[in-house]
C-alpha cells in the first residue's frame, strides 16, 4: 500500500494540520506495512520539502513551479493529477481544510473517485482501512470504507491526530 499525504503551506508556513494528517498517515504505514510519501507544494518551497524529509517519511515530492505561487484551485488540481499519475498511490491523505475543500473534491471526481471528507478516524481490520466521519451534525459516527479502484481520498479533520506526536525518521528521506 502506498499513501501520498499532499501537505499544505502558505507563504512557506505550514498550515499545523498537516502534521496532524501525517500522524494518521505515519500510523496507517505502519498498521499496513504501506510506503509513505510525502508531498509539498508552492514556489520557493524546497526548504519546506527538506523539513518533511526528517519526519518519518519514506519520500517527500517537491511540486514547485510559478503557478503554484498563490493557491488556486485549477492550479493545485492540475498539478496534483499529475502528481497522483506519476506517484500510483493506494490513498491520498489530506487536511481538511478549507484550502483542501476547495480543491480536492475537484482533484478526486477529475480522476472519476470519491473522496470520504472531515474524517475523525480511522481503523484496520480485516486488511481494510475504514473511516470515520461524523454525520448530522456530530450525532452520529458513520464509519465509510472505498470501493473501486485505487487511488482513495480522504480528508483529516482538524484535530483529529495530534500534530505533537509526529514521528521523526531515523534518517532523511530523499526529496
Amino acid at each position: 500500500m502506498k499513501i501520498l499525504v499532499i501537505t499544505e503551506q502558505r507563504d512557506a508556513t505550514w498550515n499545523k494540520v498537516s502534521f496532524e494528517t501525517l500522524v494518521a498517515a505515519q500510523q496507517i504505514a505502519a498498521q499496513t506495512g504501506g510506503k509513505l510519501v510525502g508531498a509539498v507544494m508552492g514556489k520557493g518551497v524546497g526548504a519546506l520539502a527538506g523539513e518533511l524529509a526528517a519526519k518519518k517519511v519514506d519520500e517527500v515530492l517537491l511540486v514547485e513551479h510559478d503557478l503554484l505561487e498563490k493557491y488556486t484551485a485549477d492550479g493545485y488540481t492540475h498539478a496534483l493529477k499529475q502528481v497522483i499519475a506519476q506517484a500510483q498511490p493506494d490513498f491520498v491523505l489530506l487536511p481538511h481544510t478549507y484550502q483542501v475543500r476547495d480543491f480536492a473534491p475537484k482533484l478526486a471526481a477529475s480522476l472519476g473517485k470519491g473522496m470520504i471528507g472531515d474524517c475523525i478516524g480511522y481503523r484496520y481490520e480485516n486488511g481494510k482501512l475504514v473511516f470515520v466521519r461524523q454525520m448530522f451534525q456530530g450525532k452520529t459516527a458513520a464509519d465509510v470504507t472505498f470501493q473501486g479502484a485505487a487511488p482513495w481520498f480522504a480528508t483529516f479533520q482538524a484535530g483529529a491526530f495530534r500534530a505533537d506526536q509526529v514521528q521523526d525518521g531515523a534518517a532523511k528521506a530523499p526529496v
